[in-house]
């Protein structure tokens, strides 16, 4: 097992899904109080929604590209391409994404959830922290170790994010709420950053590897 490429998928996913996004965490917040509902349990739900989804598609993701007869290397292009717009989308809007779900999180925190888990599952859980960048980043890691490896990353970076959604939505919502409006733009434009880095790197290395460069 590479344990570089280990650690950098795990940082990737983390980095990409963001839980921590305080945007994500004040509306995990919003929504519960709205509907009086647990913490803990709520954090629960939520981070095990983002397993599901992210586990899915890094052992599933793979094998349909290849029944669709879809490439891998043209599939990380797109992909890299997706993820540097939300990047770039956050770097000068200082808020989510549009394909991060971030109109809808408006929509749920102006009009309120009214069904049960309503905003828990959609949109928080999906699109905003398993929306489709992570996706890609899980399905192009599990496709791209030796053997079993890219699976094993892929998993590996999805429990990591489903372990730190549950941290921070469940202890760190008191502190992010105290945060002014500017110091979680800030966050969120360099979260943004690193999100634009890393959908440039997917698109050059799937640029390269498909014209053998």
């Amino acid at each position: 097992m590479d344990i570089n490429f280990l650690i950098q998928s795990i940082i990737a996913m983390v980095i990409i899904t963001t839980p921590p996004d305080p945007a994500k965490i004040l509306l995990f917040n919003t929504t519960i109080e709205a509907q009086g509902k647990a913490r803990t349990a709520s954090a629960l739900l939520v981070a095990g929604v983002v397993l599901v989804i992210l586990a899915g598609a890094a052992l599933i993701g793979g094998p349909l590209l290849n029944l669709l007869g879809i490439n891998l290397d043209a599939f990380s292009f797109v992909g890299g391409l997706i993820i540097f717009a939300m990047g770039v989308e956050m770097l000068y809007g200082g808020a989510p994404s549009r394909a991060q779900g971030g109109d809808i999180e408006k929509k749920v925190q102006a009009e309120g959830a009214e069904e049960e888990d309503e905003g828990l599952i959609i949109p928080l859980s999906i699109p905003l922290i398993a929306g489709p960048g992570a996706i890609v980043t899980a399905i192009t890691i599990s496709s791209r170790g030796q053997d079993i490896d890219g699976y094993i990353a892929a998993i590996a970076g999805a429990i990591t994010v489903a372990i730190v959604t549950f941290a921070s939505m469940n202890y760190l919502g008191g502190f992010i709420a105290k945060l002014s409006r500017q110091a979680t733009a800030l966050l969120i434009r360099i979260g943004g950053l690193l999100l634009a880095t890393i959908g440039a790197q997917m698109f050059l290395g799937g640029l390269k590897n498909f014209f053998g460069l």
